[in-house]
């Protein structure tokens, strides 16, 4: 029979001794689903009742045949007198992990972990035995965040996988790993990694606050973890960085902060996440080119992103008369059907459904797609008189520089940004356009990432964190530094 308890967190299920009421219950708690199996077997020396539960599809049936049914089978049935649920478990089941569950919630969760469960009549309490084999890709070439130089694989949707990768990067005793599940219908581990001795300890303890109020149904990909990271209210930059490098990962913890790998996943969360860290590229730390010059052009490239629409658009309709007549006429001429705002916004919404099909169509229709949109925007529509020329080259070039940043997380930053300078360029003009650089800038300066304050390491002035900042410092001095974060 089933005993029902209370315990701390919720109703426990303790497993009885009948173990045919327990198979029942088994099979109800997984309304009688075919891959559920059930092996029955006889065992010890008076034959008593055993049974092994697994899931079909999500464990390795030579290592289950082999580890524990046929140890059992051919066990020594002389165990009178002996309790034989650690007999199974110290003498006969030979996988690396087994434990003991005593209630039907751990017996479940050890179903769905990929384990086999083994109970045995007239005990109340079962064996989970791993045997575990998911099905997974091999590991790849990181595709979202490819390097000239630098490892190539990246990490794949199983977190044990990428946990045995960043092992064979950082090869230290001091690397923790801390795992924890969240979801109340269906479970997922998480595991947070930091270096003993190197991780900051004030990040470390907030996150893992954090982490202790999150409670979800379930949770598929890691971007629900990410929100719960950046605290509230919400902002438009991202407080943690997700990658699918495992040398950028690598290189985090060595800083002091901390990573977070959601199983089935391919990307790993780290935090604290600062702006400047999104001007960087794993590849620069590879080889001196662009030390002084690449992070600097990126800066540059999301603020033009950002206000370039809005000033075309403003030296239309509120700031004509800052430029010349002669200026005017080639830049914004009045024979196109389409007004200037019109166009500028229309044609960043044309591009958008451009990039979004073709991504998301098989790659053949993806590059017609591609093609017909180009011509369709570009050489009919301007002579057609329906856009001006100019209008396509300052969203094109716009486009290109929102992509610089956008595989970085940013893109969301950048998308609200853009359509906001488009609009307050139309009905403020330059002098809006920067009201509101000033007060994006002010909104920048409050933000805290995991109490770290976002400019940071220019805001507050942090000189010696200035030599991995607009510019790349010595490899040899970075790599022998001790980095710090200030304090909330």
């Amino acid at each position: 029979m089933v005993i029902k308890g209370l315990s701390r967190d919720s109703m426990v299920e303790v497993i009885g001794k009948d173990i045919v009421i327990n198979i029942e219950n088994i099979k109800t708690r997984f309304h009688n689903t075919s891959d559920l199996k059930i092996r029955e077997m006889k065992f010890g020396w008076i034959d008593t009742d055993l049974a092994v539960v697994y899931i079909e599809g999500i464990v390795d049936p030579v290592m289950l045949e082999e580890s524990v049914i046929n140890r059992i089978a051919e066990a020594d049935k002389a165990v009178k007198g002996k309790n034989l649920i650690e007999y199974l478990t110290k003498k006969i089941l030979t996988t690396p992990s087994v434990e003991i569950v005593k209630d039907l919630n751990k017996f479940t969760d050890s179903l769905l972990n990929g384990n086999a469960v083994v109970i045995v009549d007239g005990f109340s309490e079962g064996i989970s035995v791993n045997v575990t084999k998911w099905k997974e890709r091999s590991l790849e070439e990181s595709l979202g965040e490819r390097s000239l130089k630098g490892i190539v694989i990246g990490f794949t949707e199983r977190a044990s996988t990428n946990i045995s990768v960043l092992r064979s990067i950082v090869k230290t005793a001091n690397l923790c790993i801390m795992e924890q599940s969240f979801g109340t219908e269906s479970k997922t581990s998480v595991y947070l990694l930091y270096i003993e001795g190197t991780v900051d300890k004030g990040i470390l303890k907030e996150v893992q606050k954090r982490m202790k109020d999150f409670s979800v149904k379930y949770m598929i990909e890691g971007f629900v973890l990410e929100k719960q990271l950046a605290g509230k209210p919400h902002t438009l930059f991202p407080m943690s960085q997700s990658t699918e490098r495992p040398d950028v990962v690598a290189s985090q913890l060595f800083e002091g902060r901390v990573a977070l790998i959601v199983d089935g996943s391919p990307k790993v969360i780290t935090a604290p996440a600062l702006f400047m860290d999104f001007l960087t590229s794993s590849d620069e730390y590879y080889s001196n080119y662009g030390r002084f010059s690449i992070r600097l052009i990126r800066l540059l490239s999301f603020i033009s992103s950002i206000f370039l629409p809005g000033v075309y658009v403003a030296l239309d309709h509120v700031d004509k008369n800052r430029i010349s007549k002669k200026a005017y006429e080639i830049l914004i001429t009045k024979d196109e059907f389409i007004p200037t705002f019109w166009e500028v916004f229309i044609l960043f919404i044309l591009l958008r459904i451009i990039l979004d099909t073709s991504v998301r169509l098989p790659k053949g229709i993806s590059m017609t797609i591609s093609f017909i949109g180009s011509i369709l925007i570009g050489q009919t529509a301007v002579e057609a008189k329906l856009v001006h020329p100019v209008s396509i080259l300052v969203v094109g070039i716009t486009v290109i520089l929102s992509m610089v940043l956008g595989n970085k997380g940013l893109s969301g930053a950048i998308i609200t940004l853009r359509t906001t300078s488009i609009f307050i360029g139309h009905f403020f003009g330059i002098i809006g356009l920067i009201v509101m650089g000033t007060s994006l800038f002010i909104y920048m300066t409050s933000l805290k990432s995991i109490g770290v304050p976002y400019l940071s390491p220019y805001i507050p002035l942090r000189i010696k964190e200035l030599k991995d900042s607009l510019y790349r410092g010595d490899i040899k001095t970075l790599i022998n530094s001790q980095h710090s974060y200030p304090e909330e």
